[in-house]
């Protein structure tokens, strides 16, 4: 379902995070998947990391287990496989986050797709729709 979020109510979001969950964040530049990300590793998982965007180190890893990927330099997914990153997203145990999935998306079967959009006019509020 859709529903409409100020930036103040992003921890209100119905989700729930599990070990072995594979999660792939969706929206265009500023549509706040970074901010949901710092929301789920910070106060879902409770890693008290600052968390940033990995758009330059492609991936950051907080904890034991949860891996925070930013593909949107990848240009497709010969550079993700030679990188060897295809090795973390099969561990067991791993909670994966993946900003900008879509050059992955037919290999990995994530187990929630979040979808975040800019409402035009509104800087504050995102449409949210999870999968």
């Amino acid at each position: 379902m859709k529903q409409i979020y100020h930036k103040d109510q992003i921890t209100s979001l119905p989700l729930e995070i599990k070990s072995w969950d594979i999660i792939f964040l969706y929206g265009d530049l500023a549509a706040w998947k970074t901010t949901l990300s710092k929301h789920i590793i910070n106060n879902l998982l409770k890693i008290q990391n600052d968390i940033t965007s990995p758009t330059y180190t492609y991936y950051n890893k907080y904890g034991d287990n949860i891996y925070h990927f930013d593909l949107y330099r990848l240009q497709n997914y010969d550079e993700f496989f030679a990188i060897g990153w295809e090795d973390i997203m099969d561990i067991d145990n791993a909670i994966i986050l993946v900003e900008w999935p879509e050059l992955i998306e037919k290999y990995y079967i994530p187990t929630k797709k979040i979808f975040l959009r800019k409402i035009e006019g509104e800087d504050d509020k995102r449409e949210i729709e999870i999968i």
